[in-house]
């Protein structure tokens, strides 16, 4: 029982560590988007702006390439607050796998 409470808070430490890489890329990602839609705010309108789309580029307007950036940051935030809760839930879930085995070892004595 004692191991299996150890492997369990091993799993899910590590469950937790992916989550926390998770939002460290979605923020970079987020980041990388502001950045380019602030480059992009800086051209007139009438500008040609090409999207990558698979393994060729789009010719769009800059007001939809930029709205397009503004619904991949939304829903990268989206994502990120789910990923959140998740961690927080693993964590939870660690403290009380440890108080668990703190008790075991309690009794064993």
């Amino acid at each position: 029982a004692f191991q299996e409470l150890q492997l369990k808070v091993i799993d899910t430490t590590q469950r937790v560590k992916v989550a926390e890489a998770q939002i460290e890329q979605l923020k970079r990602t987020n980041q990388h988007a502001k950045l380019t839609d602030q480059e992009l705010s800086t051209l007139p309108l009438d500008t040609n702006t090409y999207e990558a789309v698979g393994r060729m580029f789009v010719l769009q307007p800059v007001t939809d390439v930029r709205s397009t950036i503004a619904e991949k940051v939304k829903a990268n935030e989206e994502k990120i607050k789910t990923i959140e809760g998740t961690k927080d839930y693993l964590q939870k879930s660690v403290k009380e796998q440890e108080n668990n085995i703190r008790e075991m070892l309690m009794h064993r004595k």
